[in-house]
């Protein structure tokens, strides 16, 4: 009886570890398959964004300007397509691809749009999903006036408890009060729960408008 009991339990427990080993795999699967449908938003979605932007170049007879945004896109798209094929990245390749990004934002707004780097260099090796940071700016641009007469200063920073902070000054859209599907701040947050990680904090008075995200410490 008692070898019979001991086989039983060990019979039980080996199901028991195949059973969870499954359940691991198919919640790694759906995982990775709701982060793929994550990043398949992104791409169509920077890409009109930066199409809509060169016809409006097109459109004022901004030749010159108009082909040094597409050889300034065709950069950033080529390494959008490589970054966005990983789940986290580090906070410096993050703020690589940014400043090449606002390369295109500056092509077109000039004077009316400004960008501030704070970093702390101890937190460069962090981590935060791809692209986390190029939304935010783009949500910023869209939903404020952007002009040389009242220009809109983006500052991305480095806060206390490995935090990166991205704020801008607050002057909405005169029809900003149309709703909104608010998809880059629906794409960050459901990364970072989809990852299990801490959600991100976000908040607005008169004057500013601020976000901020954890930065994730990489693994050894």
């Amino acid at each position: 009886t008692i070898i019979y009991s001991l086989y039983e339990s060990h019979y039980f427990f080996q199901q028991w570890n195949i059973v969870n080993r499954q359940k691991e795999e198919l919640a790694r699967a759906n995982l990775e398959m709701q982060l793929d449908s994550l990043k398949n938003q992104v791409k169509p979605h920077f890409l009109f964004n930066s199409l809509n932007a060169l016809q409006a170049l097109v459109k004022t007879q901004q030749t010159q300007t108009a082909m040094k945004f597409i050889t300034d896109l065709s950069q950033v798209y080529r390494y959008l397509l490589q970054s966005n094929e990983q789940t986290l990245i580090s906070l410096q390749k993050e703020l690589d691809f940014m400043h090449a990004y606002f390369s295109l934002l500056k092509t077109r707004f000039s004077k009316g749009l400004y960008l501030e780097v704070k970093v702390n260099p101890q937190w460069q090796n962090y981590q935060l999903p791809p692209m986390t940071l190029q939304l935010l700016v783009e949500n910023a641009v869209k939903h404020n006036k952007v002009s040389s007469q009242n220009p809109l200063t983006i500052k991305i920073e480095s806060v206390e408890d490995a935090y990166i902070q991205v704020s801008n000054n607050l002057q909405r859209k005169n029809n900003d009060s149309l709703p909104t599907t608010k998809k880059g701040l629906v794409s960050i947050s459901a990364k970072y729960e989809l990852l299990q990680l801490p959600p991100i904090d976000l908040y607005e008075d008169s004057e500013n408008y601020v976000v901020r995200i954890p930065l994730i410490k990489p693994q050894e």
